[in-house]
């Protein structure tokens, strides 16, 4: 193997033993703090800390801020095990990890300001009655926000909003600003990924300095993972974090189904064949949800790599995997749930947290059904342009 190729993969090598390091040394204390004490609404401060030791909040952000910079095969690989030691843990990672992504579209000395430490962490979320109007150095913005997940850990802020220019023309910016300059709405009433804290925030009359707005793009000098659109590295990261919900509710079944009686019955669960065949369907649901996902996001980097962007044919392979394996998720899901009987109902047992977990991921925009029309009409011949790709 000529030398250059052989460090290209040793060191890929060593990357993967990295991740694989951190996986174990985080798991068990992410499913500790999930199964444990504490405030419903928030990651518990030790588990913050730790995560935010090891970057688990930036892993997308760029090489020259410090960032990880994964390579997006593995990041997926990191955020479906997350997963499945608890969805809230790696929902708010892949939320903040996707953001930071954006790092490389600030100037570079406002993003070394921000990024001092690879640790800090952003929120945002979708936009409710904002407005930003254009001076000669600043935007002031007015707006409401919802769907913070992690806002509660954040550092910095993320508002999208519609600007008027002061010529009377519009466009859509993002813009930065530190979190103690909004005001925090701690409003997050549901049943699952309830440690998100996904609360909202508003601002009044914040004047955000140039310097610190930003147009979403993907840019051809751009290396392999900021090819990929910012909707698709969303949807495929909750894609992930929906396969390790599923695979962990699978698994309580499979442990419930060798120990339990059914009421009235006179042998264990895993000995009826109805178990059996819920067993069975549930792990062929998974394992081809998974492997879905996971061949599609290699075909298309692999495809990256050598053309240096994301086709269109691509973005199509990556919007319809993310999509169609977060509804076969919940199919397996509600196939553990069903198996457990009335194991399942307990406010405090795992698999009822799962299953919540599991419906208000469905819920979400990369997982609504509508998006399998999206992609059928790129099939049928027909012009596709819509946010989901972009």
């Amino acid at each position: 193997m000529p030398g250059s190729q052989g460090q290209a993969l040793h060191a890929k090598l060593n990357k993967r033993r990295e991740i694989n390091n951190l996986n174990q040394a985080l798991l068990e204390e992410i499913h500790h703090a999930a199964l444990g004490p504490g405030d419903d609404y928030y990651l518990p401060t030790s588990l913050v800390s730790a995560l935010k030791e090891e970057q688990c909040f930036s892993l997308l952000l760029p090489e020259y801020l410090g960032g990880r910079q994964m390579d997006f095969p593995d990041y997926i690989d990191l955020v479906q095990t997350i997963a499945r030691a608890d969805g809230s843990t790696a929902w708010c990672v892949n939320q903040a990890s996707v953001l930071a992504s954006l790092a490389r579209l600030l100037p570079g000395d406002v993003a070394a300001k921000v990024w001092q430490s690879p640790s800090v962490s952003l929120a945002n979320g979708p936009p409710s009655l904002c407005q930003s109007l254009e001076s000669d150095d600043t935007y002031t913005l007015n707006g409401h926000w919802t769907f913070s997940s992690g806002i509660q850990f954040a550092d910095f802020l993320l508002g999208m909003s519609p600007v008027t220019m002061k010529d009377g023309g519009k466009r859509f910016l993002w813009h930065l600003f530190a979190k103690s300059e909004a005001n925090i709405i701690e409003r997050w009433p549901v049943n699952g990924l309830k440690a998100t804290g996904s609360f909202e925030f508003t601002v009044k009359n914040l004047e955000v300095p140039k310097s610190h707005t930003f147009e979403v793009r993907t840019r051809e000098e751009d290396p392999s993972l900021y090819q990929i659109p910012l909707n698709l590295l969303f949807a495929c990261g909750f894609a992930a974090v929906a396969l390790g919900v599923a695979r962990a509710a699978m698994d309580i079944a499979i442990s419930t189904a060798q120990e339990k009686f059914k009421r009235f019955a006179q042998k264990v669960m895993s000995e009826d064949t109805l178990s059996q065949s819920m067993v069975g369907q549930g792990q062929a649901i998974w394992q081809s949800a998974d492997a879905y996902l996971h061949q599609s996001v290699a075909t298309v980097w692999d495809a990256i790599g050598e053309v240096g962007h994301c086709s269109q044919d691509n973005k199509i392979k990556l919007r319809i995997a993310a999509t169609h394996v977060i509804r076969q998720s919940k199919e397996v899901t509600d196939i553990a749930y069903e198996l457990c009987g009335t194991n399942s109902i307990i406010a405090e047992s795992d698999l009822q947290t799962r299953f919540q977990d599991m419906h208000v991921i469905t819920q979400h925009l990369q997982g609504r059904p509508e998006i399998y029309s999206l992609v059928g009409k790129h099939y049928l011949g027909l012009a596709v342009k819509s946010p989901l790709l972009s």
